[in-house]
């Protein structure tokens, strides 16, 4: 009997290097939406209105 034949159990749930990377993109992108949201309302509100994450801006 070889090595290469021999039953090993495995216990599952490892993190390995693709479930890392996988954090690290959501959190990227996490970060990124919530950095378009605040600049959008710093940016919707300074003519003295308020201003929102869904504001329309217009383009004059």
């Amino acid at each position: 009997m070889s090595q290469f034949d021999a039953s090993v159990r495995r216990k599952g749930g490892d993190l390995n290097v693709y479930t890392g990377l996988l954090s690290v993109a959501v959190i990227v992108l996490v970060a990124g939406v919530i950095l378009l949201a605040s600049r959008n309302a710093e940016h919707s509100g300074s003519d003295g209105s308020s201003g929102g994450m869904f504001k329309l801006i217009d383009s004059r």
